[in-house]
């Protein structure tokens, strides 16, 4: 997207400003103090530093904390005073006395109108970056590039060095990491971080999940409501956490680190709380999303993906395996005679049967194996990175197992299967032709017989041609 930028990159550049900020005010420091040293050892002839020591004051306005100016120029003016006293007339010490209030009125004055004019040039930076944040969350749907969004927003705009995105579960009793980012260069703490599921209630994020308040605290680990996650390091640690709300429910929680004691401020939180509030609609939209399309691609009865998913999840299985050379296997199933369930048994129990056979075909795949609800009886399996014979083996297996297993409540309801299997790139070079030929071989079984798995062979266009 043209308006994001690389969070990477402006985080660089603001260390660097912030950088360049302190050392500039170490300088500052550092003049002002062998200025004062340099008139209290050349007593009163160090007159004609005064003026440039008061331009320093002036200067250093612009970027020290109030505190630090005053206290400046008052011990500089105590101590030169002191020792002058003796030497210079009253007249003079008069002079300095008023040069002093000037110079620090002066001082006080700029750095408050300057501290007011970064606030509102930070204010500004913000508002711009809510906007681009605001018109990105709502180019995407996908919960993944969502996430990551966010959490690249997040570096950006507080410098973070930790970020954790996590989503209530159902029941609303632990919570699971959806996305996370660490500065720290350590694999396994972002693995810990990512397999973490703290419970509703405990520690700081279960605390924000259970009661829906932000949280802001300056030192982490010693904060009595943290938990302390297991093969992550003990840093001093700042952290902010708010909720994630949709319609005044709590979903989830934005947690927040930054390594340093008291590194976020009251307007940190507060801009956090915007930006989690941005968040949460876009959370809400996209998980909306994620539902209404897993609702498409599921069938309602047996909890299967439908047959909308097979054309694009055996696409992306073949150009896998172009990729790595590799094969994908593919198997059309039918339950044989299961209209005789129906019109024995009804339709009620013959849906209970459709139930009991998706569950025995899941228990006897592989992991990595993706079982599919076809149409009615019809049944597919797209076992990815799997060669033909490595197929025939599971088909026959689970050919095997079907002629045995009958429903524990309903002994009667038995059936078989015919089986048709087609392999990437030996039998088809296109998704659609894999899944064409392996319906091809199925019915080659049926025509067979039933109760068998035949694979592919090209004569079989012929046939049914």
């Amino acid at each position: 997207m043209a308006e994001n930028k690389n969070p990477r990159t402006e985080k660089v550049k603001t260390i660097s400003s912030v950088s360049n900020h302190r050392i500039w005010s170490f300088g500052m420091i550092s003049l002002m103090l062998g200025l004062t040293v340099l008139m209290i050892l050349l007593g009163h002839e160090s007159i004609f530093f005064v003026s440039f020591f008061y331009l320093m004051v002036a200067l250093a306005a612009l970027y020290l904390p109030l505190r630090l100016i005053v206290i400046q120029v008052t011990v500089a003016s105590i101590l030169t005073w002191i020792v002058l006293y003796q030497d210079t007339h009253q007249l003079l010490l008069s002079q300095w006395f008023v040069n002093t209030l000037v110079y620090l009125g002066v001082g006080m004055a700029v750095n408050r109108e300057v501290a007011t004019i970064r606030q509102i040039q930070r204010h500004n930076e913000e508002m711009t970056a809510l906007s681009h944040i605001s018109t990105s969350l709502t180019k995407t749907l996908n919960l993944n590039e969502l996430t990551s969004q966010v959490v690249d927003h997040i570096f950006t705009l507080f410098l973070a060095d930790g970020c954790t995105i996590f989503l209530m579960d159902e029941e609303k009793k632990t919570l699971r990491v959806i996305s996370a980012r660490e500065n720290q260069d350590d694999p396994e703490i972002l693995d810990q971080v990512l397999s973490s599921q703290p419970r509703v209630g405990f520690g700081m994020v279960g605390w924000i999940a259970a009661t829906g308040e932000p949280i802001i605290s300056g030192d982490a680990e010693h904060d009595a409501r943290a938990l302390h996650i297991p093969g992550t390091p003990f840093d001093d640690e700042s952290v902010m956490g708010i909720p994630l709300k949709a319609e005044g429910e709590t979903f989830g929680v934005l947690w927040i680190y930054k390594l340093g004691l008291n590194a976020f401020s009251d307007e940190n939180l507060r801009l956090a709380q915007i930006f989690a509030n941005q968040v949460s609609v876009a959370l809400a939209n996209s998980r909306l999303y994620e539902h209404v399309r897993h609702l498409s691609e599921t069938d309602g009865l047996t909890g299967l993906l439908n047959s909308r998913s097979l054309l694009d999840l055996t696409e992306r299985a073949i150009n896998h395996a172009q990729t790595t050379g590799g094969c994908v296997s593919l198997f059309f199933i039918d339950c044989d005679n299961f209209k005789k369930i129906n019109d024995c048994f009804g339709h009620p129990v013959g849906d209970q049967f459709l139930r009991f056979f998706a569950s025995q075909l899941l228990e006897g795949v592989r992991e990595g194996d993706v079982v599919i609800r076809y149409a009615g009886d019809e049944f597919v399996i797209l076992l990815p990175n799997t060669n033909l014979e490595a197929a025939k083996s599971v088909g026959e297996r689970l050919i095997e197992t079907t002629r045995v297993r009958i429903m524990e409540n309903n002994p009667r309801l038995h059936t078989t299967v015919s089986m048709g299997l087609a392999t990437y790139p030996e039998h088809a070079k296109s998704a659609e032709e894999l899944i064409k030929h392996a319906d091809d071989a199925l019915y080659s079984s049926k025509r067979n017989g039933k109760d068998q798995l035949n694979v592919y062979i090209p004569s079989y266009e012929s046939v049914c041609s």
